[in-house]
């Protein structure tokens, strides 16, 4: 159980509706040049104007359907499984969950982000927050939508620290149709800290946002 906060970043489950799973498709991306950041497994990758696939460092949001529509993010990818590349020392390939920042300036070639891109594919993430005196518990939040937090990581377990943005009494969670994420079920929920099961929303993802980089 988790008595702690010790995020993960967001870790494919299996895909909306009862489709088959077969334990995530990816798509690598190749890392053209360099980037002067860190890659984690379990962050959110997007593809940046010049073709760089690249961490997001804030949480995305979705399309607005009102009369006061706006964009959401553009180039929303999916979340990194994994980075392959050719070790500058070692001189052969490498599978890795952390990819080091300004890799390429330092010699790493052959760079490619391994992304879980499907845009049906639901994830488990771990709450920022402890649940408190929401309404019926962590239950109260199925159906709602929530933002992501934290957007760094750890170089010696590779994961990424990014967490569900929960907010005090799970207060964050909301009809709000701009957050990026939908509750789908809740994975702990007696868990202080609990895992929740969430799907990018609707327009999030870049495969179902008309909006280009």
């Amino acid at each position: 159980m988790a008595a702690t906060a010790t995020p993960f970043g967001l870790k494919p489950v299996n895909l909306i509706g009862g489709q088959a799973f077969n334990g995530g498709a990816i798509r690598e991306y190749l890392l053209p040049s360099n980037v002067a950041a860190a890659y984690y497994t379990g962050s959110v990758i997007y593809m940046n104007t010049n073709g760089v696939p690249t961490a997001i460092t804030a949480t995305p949001v979705a399309p607005k359907y009102t009369a006061t529509s706006a964009d959401g993010t553009a180039g929303i990818l999916g979340v990194m499984v994994g980075v392959r590349y050719t070790d500058p020392n070692l001189k052969y390939t490498v599978f890795s969950q952390y990819l080091p920042s300004g890799a390429y300036t330092s010699g790493y070639r052959d760079i490619y982000i391994r992304v879980c891109d499907d845009p049906d594919q639901l994830y488990s993430i771990q709450a920022a927050t402890v649940i408190g005196s929401k309404t019926n518990g962590a239950r109260g939040a199925i159906g709602q939508n929530a933002a992501l937090s934290s957007f760094s990581g750890s170089a010696t377990t590779g994961l990424a620290n990014t967490a569900l943005d929960t907010g005090s009494n799970w207060g964050s969670c909301a009809s709000t149709t701009t957050l990026a994420m939908r509750i789908v079920d809740i994975i702990t929920p007696d868990d202080t800290y609990p895992e929740v099961l969430v799907k990018f929303n609707h327009g999030v993802h870049s495969y179902l946002n008309p909006l280009g980089v």
